[in-house]
């Protein structure tokens, strides 16, 4: 999901940064008034901010991923790198995509963002509480990464089994140590 989110981003900001650059190189052999203007050092800054974001944007998608370890799981982002003790872990279960974000309940574009995952497996892991402000993860994570009803975070990964068995077996070891 974390990379669905950054595709929604990269290409039409690609294409923005194209655009301008383009408006800008042609503008200075254009004849036409409307095209001379463009020639202006905000277009020319424009064009590359908004090819820096699609680019970043292209890269970024690869760069999320959650990995366990024996005291934590990290959760690691291009602007975030997350670590959750299993002190604030609760609960971790397999749940559809389907089960949580029912489509019948979801708005039109969320039901689209969605639509690809319907069918998959996903580990919810129920928390005690998130080890940042609830409002710092929204900001740098997408709406579907959190539980609807409770405090907890959705982890799609390739292999939900493979996941779920090391996460259960992590968990509790480190609840026999406590």
């Amino acid at each position: 999901m974390y990379r669905r989110a950054w595709d929604r981003l990269w290409r039409p900001a690609l294409l923005l940064g194209l655009m301008c650059g383009l408006l800008w190189w042609q503008s200075g052999v254009a004849t036409t008034p409307l095209l001379a203007n463009a020639n202006t050092p905000w277009m020319l800054a424009a064009a590359i901010v908004s090819l820096g974001i699609g680019l970043f944007g292209l890269l970024a998608r690869r760069m999320g991923y959650v990995r366990l370890y024996p005291a934590y799981l990290q959760l690691v982002t291009p602007f975030l790198k997350l670590r959750i003790s299993y002190r604030r872990v609760r609960s971790a279960r397999p749940v559809a995509i389907a089960e949580l974000f029912p489509p019948s309940q979801q708005p039109w574009g969320r039901r689209k963002f969605l639509a690809p995952f319907y069918g998959m497996t996903a580990v919810a892991v129920e928390l005690r509480g998130f080890p940042l402000p609830p409002w710092i993860l929204r900001f740098f994570l997408p709406r579907q990464l959190f539980l609807p009803q409770t405090t907890g975070l959705v982890f799609l990964v390739p292999d939900w089994m493979r996941f779920s068995t090391e996460l259960d077996a992590f968990l509790g070891r480190w609840r026999d140590r406590v």
